[in-house]
């Protein structure tokens, strides 16, 4: 009997893996008993490599685009390729002229039996008459591209039962050499099976590479990869323990490889990882990292519902909510791309809950994935298309939801507002995102500039979705109705742009804090000291320079130790080409924590965009805390 692991998924826990495996191979069953390993909560001796540190990554947030998955989750099936190509052709008149110019594959892959000669399946499906480089060519004609899904990891049993498939640059190894026989990633499904990549065999390396290769010389930009918290330790939080676990080491070895091949031209996106220490892993290898459950069958419940709490396993947090304000701290410029999964409009029940999916999406910095169709989107389309909206993901915004305490949310529910969220633009204005989660209340919602943000002063202000200007206020305030939401962009009177450590993004163990008395805003950055991880301690601000030119900064910093220490500050493009730097700037001993200085030092930045940093790198000395810089600009 096959058993759809979609369907397990999609269960809850429903059906219990022990009778799922009795019934999928009872012989099987007992071998996972077996193998089961404990929790994997520490990672074994890292890969001697740097963080990905991608231009997807420091661009801001992730890709606009539309995926296939409103057809097969309800269906539980493969997308049939008349209704794909109907689905990308009302993509391209409808939704490109917008942005959306990708069309993506999903799940539901086990029907892919027929594959190359290095065993790298040829379509989406059997029943597809058409193979990868039909549709690749199909899209760009229309000025569009092809995403696919699908893990490297996967080697088919048509690969495995056919001697003359062998692996790329490997001659001398069969497919059927790279796998263990007894683990599988799905058994029967369909008549199909698929099995894991053993990483320790000798051809392994060539084969996920390769697969990655594969798809970039078809132009592929974008592969998103499942199941991977499965391959780690074999363990699904709904579930039980499904497959094999194959460890932290061997996990950690196959990402790398992933990374490697897929270099700068291709977007990696990380699906169902456990995310273990800090996801210190997927940060070092990855573009996008899936921070919630499956989109299922759309709608608020999956928005906001569900599990609130943290758990240290895939999906760590249930909702999109709660997962973007829990990972947070690991988003924003050259860190990770939080990915709140697909939006189905219609699946809304009012203009208000589809208003405040897109500004959570936009505001958080995530990809904007359409899963509606042609077919049922009605009369919702419009909210993925809204001008003044998709501008601020143009320009690269990732926000944060405003911080209480430096603790992990984790740890303390309390320390993130999931309600109330801000983010800097590169040209110092701001964008405040405020939403009533709640059923039933009516409420009012705000954030004060000068407490809440640090802006000195007063500020314009713009309500986006209504696309009008309130005029010079204090503060940005809405009164919501249940499951509303409200979009300004607000913009400071003064004419020097400040940029807030505590709204930037932070590497390498940098962290929120408010522990200390005399700072501007809601907070500032602390840990920026020896010992982080993973990584040098770093602050990234994106910073638009009206012309190329040497600029003077302020840093605003507290040193309560009793000598100078020193920073490493450096600008750069977005590509990690240099524009200035490093430098090492001195900040003198302010005496306490609670006092404050500013320091200045200079800056040649370029006409534009500039991803400016400090922090303290391995030759550096001491410590600060980081309240905000300052770009002189005349």
């Amino acid at each position: 009997m096959a058993i759809s692991r979609r369907a397990l998924l999609a269960s809850g826990g429903l059906i219990s893996v022990a009778t799922a495996l009795e019934l999928a191979d009872p012989a099987y069953a007992a071998t996972v008993r077996a193998a089961a390993a404990p929790h994997a909560a520490t990672s074994a001796a890292p890969l001697a490599r740097v963080s990905r540190n991608s231009p997807w990554t420091r661009s801001g947030p992730g890709p606009l685009y539309w995926n296939i998955y409103g057809w097969s989750f309800p269906h539980n099936a493969p997308i049939p390729e008349d209704e794909w190509k109907a689905n990308i052709d009302w993509l391209a008149s409808e939704f490109a002229p917008s942005g959306y110019d990708m069309a993506c594959t999903d799940g539901w892959i086990e029907g892919s039996s027929r594959t190359t000669q290095h065993g790298y399946i040829t379509s989406y499906n059997d029943s597809w008459t058409h193979d990868w480089t039909y549709w690749a060519a199909y899209l760009a004609r229309r000025r569009m591209s092809l995403g696919v899904y699908y893990n490297p990891l996967w080697v088919h049993r048509a690969a495995v039962e056919d001697p003359t498939k062998t692996v790329a640059g490997r001659p001398d190894v069969k497919i059927a050499d790279i796998v263990d026989h007894g683990d599988f990633f799905a058994r029967d499904i369909g008549g199909n099976t698929l099995y894991w990549v053993d990483v320790t065999r000798p051809g392994a390396r060539e084969y996920v590479q390769g697969y990655v290769e594969y798809f970039k010389a078809m132009g592929v930009p974008y592969l998103r990869v499942d199941f991977l918290s499965w391959y780690e330790n074999g363990m699904d939080a709904n579930i039980g323990q499904v497959n094999a676990a194959h460890g932290r080491a061997n996990y950690l070895t196959a990402l790398h490889w992933i990374n490697e091949a897929a270099g700068d031209p291709m977007e990696v996106s990380l699906v169902m990882p456990h995310l273990f220490d800090n996801a210190s892993a997927e940060l070092a290898n990855g573009d996008l990292v899936r921070i919630n459950a499956d989109a299922d069958k759309g709608g608020w419940d999956r928005l906001s519902g569900g599990r609130q709490g943290w758990q240290d396993a895939w999906p760590n947090w249930f909702n999109p909510f709660c997962g973007f304000t829990g990972w947070s701290h690991r988003a924003g410029r050259g860190q990770l791309i939080l990915d709140g999964d697909f939006l189905r409009a219609h699946t809304f029940a009012t203009d208000e809950e589809r208003k405040t999916a897109v500004t959570l999406m936009t505001i958080a910095g995530s990809p904007i994935a359409i899963a509606d169709l042609h077919s049922d989107i009605g009369s919702t389309g419009w909210v993925f298309t809204q001008p003044e909206v998709l501008d601020l993901h143009r320009k690269g915004l990732v926000g944060k939801p405003l911080y209480y305490n430096g603790t992990p949310y984790s740890v303390d529910p309390g320390s993130r507002d999931s309600e109330r969220w801000a983010g800097q633009l590169p040209d110092g204005s701001w964008v405040v995102a405020l939403f009533n989660r709640d059923d039933t209340a009516t409420v009012d919602k705000a954030l004060h500039f000068s407490h809440d943000l640090g802006i000195a002063g007063a500020a314009q202000v713009r309500d986006v979705w209504a696309r009008r200007n309130l005029g010079v206020c204090t503060e940005a305030r809405a009164t919501l109705a249940p499951h509303a939401c409200a979009l300004f962009h607000v913009t400071p009177q003064r004419p020097t742009p400040r940029f807030h450590a505590a709204w930037a993004a932070w590497g390498g163990g940098a962290n929120f804090n408010n522990n200390h008395a005399g700072y501007v805003g809601s907070g500032f950055v602390d840990k920026l000291e020896a010992g982080g991880d993973p990584g040098d301690p770093l602050v990234t601000f994106a910073v638009q320079a009206p012309r190329a030119g040497t600029y003077a900064v302020r840093w605003r910093y507290a040193n309560g130790l009793t000598v100078p220490s020193t920073m490493t500050v450096s600008s750069e493009r977005a590509d990690r080409t240099i524009v200035d730097g490093p430098r090492r700037v001195t900040f003198p001993s302010t005496t306490t924590w609670d006092s404050w200085q500013d320091q200045s030092s200079q800056l040649r930045l370029e006409g534009g965009l500039n991803l400016v940093t400090i922090g303290r790198g391995a030759d550096d000395a001491g410590s600060i805390n980081l309240n905000w810089m300052e770009l002189q600009l005349g």
